[in-house]
């Protein structure tokens, strides 16, 4: 079974249009870790004795680290007008360099500093604003820490995955209806195991390549990240960022658990998307089809103005795509019943299981019963 297992992985990775949207994905993943990781991955500007100084790489990560190490802890109204006080650009010195005093708030300081825009304005003096005024019921449970790494990383991450699902369709889509398009369905499925272990054969490489493609994208940001910034910031909350990525979060998480559930997300949508495959792949009428139709099941989602759909928006926040992007996903509220709170997000495993299991048990029928000419 193994034999037939990995004669399928070497046909799906073995084609010159694989190998060339894996040289692809291997150019964008660099491009992603080397904007948004290292070296561009952070940037500290402050003005030291008259002069500009300007911190990136990793000279930039160790001051934005240690100036999260300062103020960590609880978000509270004295700490955030401290911060701002102490970040605050002379009025002088900006002018001195030929920048505008009136628009203060809209340079570049550090990740912190950022992270409070909302309670500064343009020229970067406090608004009056309370941590309860502004975040609402979670605002005690709110703490600073080096949150921007990990955001840039989800961020950098999620865009990378969601151009990954693509090209795991163009690897899977040929799995059964390549084998229609050439005329060699009729080879397999009239040999003796041709309806069965060749049939469960394709739908385990299938699973296996998206499995270990993933794991490896995932694993080379974890490996960059981890050598660039160590593991500063899983306790700081990811609703203090500068990004603001996931600032309508309604409930407390910090940056490991985004980063857990990240990880949730990402490997379910991923089962998902290869269940589908499979299945399309072994109902299609050709190759052809089968990557059209599971392109667009893939992708159609990103257009479609869910919220105005009511009670659809819900559910559709399992479609592989829109879990991919986590945004839509972080930000629903929690579910209760009774004294119990569920997060959504554990709904993905149930789901992707029955994905797993419906999608392969189709597939494989729709492959045994293909009319053979």
């Amino acid at each position: 079974m193994w034999q037939l297992i990995i004669f399928e992985i070497q046909k799906l990775m073995g084609k010159k249009l694989t190998l060339a949207c894996l040289l692809g994905m291997a150019l964008m993943e660099a491009v992603m870790i080397a904007n948004y990781i290292y070296p561009r991955g952070e940037a500290v500007q402050y003005f030291q004795e008259g002069e500009l100084m300007t911190l990136d790489g990793k000279e930039g990560i160790e001051a934005a680290q240690a100036i999260a190490e300062k103020y960590q802890g609880p978000l509270t109204d004295a700490k955030v007008q401290d911060i701002l006080a102490e970040f605050d650009m002379e009025e002088e010195d900006m002018k001195s360099h030929g920048l505008d005093p009136s628009i203060e708030g809209m340079y570049t300081h550090n990740f912190l500093y950022a992270s409070l825009k909302a309670f500064y304005d343009g020229k970067g003096v406090w608004n009056g604003m309370t941590v309860g005024e502004v975040y609402g019921e979670l605002a005690q449970d709110l703490n600073v820490g080096y949150s921007s790494g990990w955001i840039s990383m989800l961020t950098a991450l999620l865009n990378t995955l969601i151009s990954l699902g693509c090209v795991l369709i163009i690897i899977l889509a040929p799995l059964f209806a390549e084998e229609y398009t050439r005329g060699t369905d009729a080879l397999i499925l009239t040999g003796a195991y041709g309806k069965s272990k060749c049939a469960r054969a394709k739908i385990i490489a299938g699973f296996l390549v998206t499995l270990g493609l993933v794991g490896i994208v995932i694993l080379t940001f974890a490996a960059v990240y981890l050598l660039a910034y160590g593991t500063a910031g899983l306790e700081a909350s990811v609703q203090v960022s500068d990004s603001g990525a996931f600032r309508n979060v309604s409930y407390p998480m910090n940056c490991g658990q985004a980063v857990l559930f990240a990880l949730l997300m990402w490997f379910t949508a991923s089962l998902v998307l290869t269940a589908v495959s499979v299945f399309v792949s072994a109902a299609a009428k050709s190759a052809f089809n089968s990557l059209v139709i599971s392109f667009v099941l893939f992708v159609l989602p990103l257009f479609i103005n869910w919220e105005s759909l009511g009670a659809l928006n819900l559910p559709a926040q399992f479609l592989p795509i829109r879990q991919m992007r986590l945004f839509e996903i972080f930000a629903c509220p929690l579910l209760h019943a009774g004294s119990l709170e569920l997060n959504l997000m554990w709904l993905s495993i149930p789901l992707a299981l029955a994905a797993v299991i419906l999608g392969s048990l189709y597939a494989g029928r729709a492959f045994a019963r293909h009319q053979v000419v």
